[in-house]
């Protein structure tokens, strides 16, 4: 077995090691509170943004299937008039008539008069996922 050197361990006169020790737990405590504050506070927003995003769909959705049907087709009609005409056209392949148009055929899809020919003229729009 081999000798071992002890060491003395010194305090400054007037302090309570114990009293160290309790003050550097209890900073580890808050230390540990305000991670999960913070934490908390993070994800409780990111929720918050969830739902507002989620509620502004279906309020735009709602004021869509909330129009008289008389408008609500002609207007139907009429876009999708654009966008099997000026849509498909070469000029509508990129600036500012490309965005209208996406967002025209996005349009169409959440009027509930789309039906499968309507879904193709706005899928033939829409950009489409790359691999």
């Amino acid at each position: 077995m081999s000798h071992a050197r002890r060491g003395k361990v010194l305090f400054i006169p007037g302090t309570n090691p114990q009293r160290f020790d309790d003050s550097h737990a209890a900073a580890a405590q808050r230390e540990r509170k305000a991670r999960w504050i913070l934490s908390g506070s993070i994800l409780g927003g990111l929720a918050l943004f969830g739902a507002g995003v989620t509620l502004s769909q279906r309020e735009e959705s709602a004021g869509i299937r909330l129009l008289p049907a008389r408008e609500r087709q002609t207007l139907y009609a009429r876009t999708l008039d654009e966008l099997s005409t000026i849509c498909r056209g070469v000029a509508a392949t990129g600036g500012e008539l490309r965005d209208h148009c996406v967002a025209q055929a996005r349009f169409l899809l959440e009027l509930p008069e789309c039906d499968d020919a309507c879904q193709r003229a706005a899928a033939a729009v829409l950009p489409h996922a790359r691999r």
